[in-house]
């Protein structure tokens, strides 16, 4: 049966939609895994943030375009929304901790600025030859297991605090590795407003102009912002993104070009064609034909 789009899943491989702000869940990777042949097939989650722990064993992963083999000790980073896949190696040992995204918006002030930096993107966290650190991570993992199988008072409360420590914990060694700054600055805190604003709103095409409104700015003052923080402009912003979905739409699925113009919002499917080739070089359907997914 041909898949007519990226298969949204509340957990992989089920299709029971998840409906409820406080919903985290936290699963061995064999659990899911080795009677699938330690493969899992490209798909996306809409409102769960998802963090794999791997102790040992390696993997192959695939998020949107971006390949990446690991091998021991690491921690993968798959945000809402982001395509991805993996094919694991077997018996590799590991956890998936998956947390509903109004759990995440929920984290406090105090915490914001260490948490939310780690939260906005991909990514890939390295504990090899730091057992010390993967040690009180899983210390605090394996704790969360266990207030995960009692029924004991405060057990609610108990898990999101073992939640932020666990984010904190993976923070911290993100800082250490050297992948970001610990803290945002005024125009960090810009830009992920605007990140997210974008997500919200790329489909609408919404201008430069009404992005800035929004934050309360002026196009040149965001504009600036942008190209310092992110080495891109509004405008490259936007059109990144619509591009990127369209990548995802003609690789994960069976639509017609037409019919991803008009879910990404374009009237017109020959200039979404010409946006396209003008962006990637290719024309979609050229696009489509020479790429292969290299997990499956």
């Amino acid at each position: 049966m041909m898949i007519n789009s990226i298969p949204h899943f509340s957990l992989y491989g089920e299709s029971n939609w998840i409906d409820d702000p406080d919903f985290f869940h936290i699963e061995a990777i064999e659990s899911r895994s080795s009677h699938l042949d330690w493969k899992i097939k490209a798909h996306r989650h809409a409102q769960l943030f998802q963090i794999l722990i791997l102790k040992s064993g390696s993997a192959n992963i695939q998020m949107d375009e971006q390949q990446q083999h690991l091998l021991g000790s690491w921690a993968i980073i798959v945000p809402t929304g982001v395509v991805h896949s993996f094919q694991f190696a077997p018996d590799t040992d590991g956890r998936v901790i998956t947390i509903a995204v109004p759990v995440i918006d929920r984290i406090g002030k105090e915490a914001e600025q260490f948490i939310k930096p780690l939260l906005n993107q991909p990514g890939y966290i390295p504990f090899n030859g730091q057992q010390s650190m993967l040690g009180e991570l899983w210390s605090l993992i394996e704790q969360l297991e266990k207030e995960l199988q009692y029924s004991r008072e405060g057990r609610g409360l108990m898990c999101h605090y073992l939640i932020n420590a666990i984010l904190l914990q993976l923070r911290r060694q993100q800082r250490l590795s050297g992948e970001q700054h610990a803290i945002m600055s005024t125009q960090d805190r810009q830009m992920q407003a605007l990140k997210n604003l974008i997500e919200q709103h790329y489909k609408e095409h919404w201008s430069s102009d009404q992005y800035a409104q929004a934050l309360g700015s002026s196009i040149s003052r965001l504009n600036r912002a942008s190209k310092a923080v992110l080495q891109q402009s509004i405008h490259d912003l936007i059109h990144g993104r619509l591009l990127l979905e369209a990548k995802r739409q003609l690789l994960y699925t069976s639509q017609s070009i037409e019919e991803i113009a008009y879910n990404l919002g374009f009237k017109d499917p020959a200039y979404f064609s010409r946006f396209f080739k003008k962006n990637t070089g290719y024309p979609p359907g050229r696009f489509r034909a020479a790429s292969q997914q290299p997990i499956q």
